[in-house]
């Protein structure tokens, strides 16, 4: 019997004591979500700033709306200065004859049509007596039957046709059909306004049909071939700007990529962009080694904003979101491909939100100041 209520004791005390602690451990399970919810309160409410109209203007806060944009990534290449290959020529005897005068020399820059050199032909000499014949013979058939006036005029057409060949001028053609004299010396002009790169001719020599006199070019425009690995082929296409740089001049040239060629390089595992450049200056010279820059754009469409919106430092980045007029909110972010310019954003902001642009180092102070506040 005494025993029987000693457990009965036993029993109660320990259900006692049980319901006590579940008790206990209840109310400390409240008290740790209200502490908890009054901690998040207080987080969320030292992360905003609150400011009147007076001190967001004296401050020159500016916001931006949150937008997707491509990302503009520079890609930096190496190049070399080429020649325009539709402003190079080789300057060419077109008929056999001894070179009696050289006019122009390696380097020096000559104006279109202007004679460079001149030669002794006797094969030359011929076809002026020729023309001069055929211009007789045309004239007197004037006189005679229809059929002579064909075959005079197919006679002379045929001979001019060879002056013309021969790169005879205008005026060289009229002042021979008014005068109906020769020339003694078959006269050869530059084709277009350059610079003589080479001469290999000299006073006195015999040349052939055909045989080369200068190399030439014209180097006001230049190309510059660049160097574009594989993997960034997908980013570059024809008519994006290009700024390209020398080692030996300061400042920068600026072109546009008209080609994009269609062979790899088997060693260096690129592909030629070809940049045309205007070189009035002549400063740029072929073979000339050159850094091209192009701005590309990497991806598809994402949240970017100006770098200027960015606060924080290298490990973890914020931005101030105008909650309204007079509230801006400390917000974390993370970021992405970050420029001079812009910065991705992978989380933490939301299309159409709107950020500080301009003012944030004034609201992060501002912030500092309230949570200090709040402290004490």
């Amino acid at each position: 019997m005494i025993h029987t209520i000693i457990n009965y004791f036993q029993k109660t005390f320990v259900i006692g004591i049980t319901v006590g602690l579940i008790s206990c451990s209840s109310d400390q399970d409240k008290s740790n979500e209200s502490a908890s919810e009054e901690h998040h309160e207080e987080e969320v409410h030292s992360s905003l700033v609150h400011l009147d109209q007076h001190k967001i203007f004296h401050a020159g806060i500016k916001t931006e709306v949150v937008q997707e944009k491509s990302i503009a990534v520079p890609l930096t290449l190496s190049g070399k200065v080429g020649f325009d290959e539709r402003r190079i020529a080789h300057i060419t005897s077109r008929i056999p004859g001894r070179v009696e005068e050289v006019r122009v020399f390696t380097n020096d820059n000559v104006a279109s049509n202007m004679v460079v050199a001149e030669m002794y032909s006797q094969e030359y000499i011929a076809l002026q007596y020729e023309f001069i014949q055929a211009i007789e013979r045309k004239e007197r058939s004037l006189q005679g039957s229809q059929d002579d006036q064909k075959t005079a005029q197919s006679l002379y057409e045929s001979v001019l046709q060879k002056l013309t060949i021969l790169e005879l001028s205008d005026d060289e053609i009229n002042a021979l059909r008014t005068t109906k004299k020769p020339k003694q010396y078959y006269s050869i002009r530059a084709p277009f306004s350059g610079t003589i790169l080479e001469s290999k001719v000299k006073k006195g020599m015999f040349l052939q049909s055909g045989e080369e006199l200068f190399d030439f070019a014209d180097l006001s425009t230049v190309w510059v071939l660049a160097d574009v690995y594989e993997r960034d082929l997908a980013r570059v296409r024809p008519g994006m700007k290009a700024v390209v740089t020398t080692t030996f001049y300061p400042g920068s040239f600026y072109g546009t990529i008209t080609s994009i060629y269609n062979v790899v390089d088997e060693k260096t595992r690129t592909v030629k962009a070809r940049i045309e450049l205007n070189n009035s200056s002549r400063k740029l010279k072929p073979e000339m080694y050159c850094m091209v820059k192009i701005q590309t754009q990497f991806g598809k469409e994402t949240i970017k904003i100006p770098s200027t919106a960015l606060m924080g430092d290298t490990e973890k980045h914020y931005v101030f979101v105008a909650i309204n007029d007079s509230t801006f909110e400390r917000r974390e972010i993370r970021t992405g491909v970050e420029t001079k310019e812009f910065a991705e954003v992978l989380d933490g902001l939301l299309i159409g939100e709107r950020i500080v642009v301009v003012g944030g180092f004034f609201l992060k102070s501002e912030l500092a100041k309230e949570t200090f506040g709040e402290e004490h």
